[in-house]
């Protein structure tokens, strides 16, 4: 629920998450493993602003995150570094701006991560090229500065 409340939703796509419903596997957009664990939020090209809220990094066992194509802005919250069972993370085409989170390197199990298309700046944490398991990194269409990280040939 904290992230809904910080989003702007006009077409309501996220009108069913509602605290009478406490069940997360029932409400759109969201994906859940046989046993009832929520693994995937996916709520691309939906309209959606407002800013992502720091209370993701709650959703300890998701390997999915795609919310691209939105409008949302501010900072990407630091607290996505604690989704260590994430895999793909697409925030691709939205307004988010400041820096790419360092804590983005905890993400060992990460294999696609698209940030295209947002108007982060700074420079690319050097720390992102240690990520083994990532396949693809898509950070172009921003305002980062400073020297590229050298990532293995996979990743481009």
């Amino acid at each position: 629920m904290g992230i809904k409340s910080f989003l702007v939703d006009p077409i309501g796509v996220l009108e069913n998450w509602d605290e009478a419903s406490p069940d997360p596997c029932s409400w759109s957009m969201v994906t859940c493993s046989a046993d009832g664990q929520v693994i995937g939020l996916g709520a691309p090209s939906q309209g959606l602003s407002g800013v992502l809220a720091p209370s993701i990094g709650n959703l300890t066992n998701i390997q999915t995150v795609l919310l691209q194509d939105n409008n949302i802005s501010g900072n990407i919250p630091s607290e996505i570094g604690k989704l260590s069972k994430l895999h793909n993370l697409d925030l691709s085409n939205n307004n988010f701006s400041g820096q790419i989170p360092t804590t983005f390197s905890h993400l060992k199990n990460l294999e696609f991560l698209r940030l295209t298309g947002n108007n982060l700046s700074g420079e690319i944490p050097a720390s992102l090229a240690n990520l083994t398991d990532l396949h693809l990194i898509d950070l172009s269409f921003n305002n980062l500065s400073g020297k590229v990280p050298i990532f293995p040939a996979q990743v481009f």
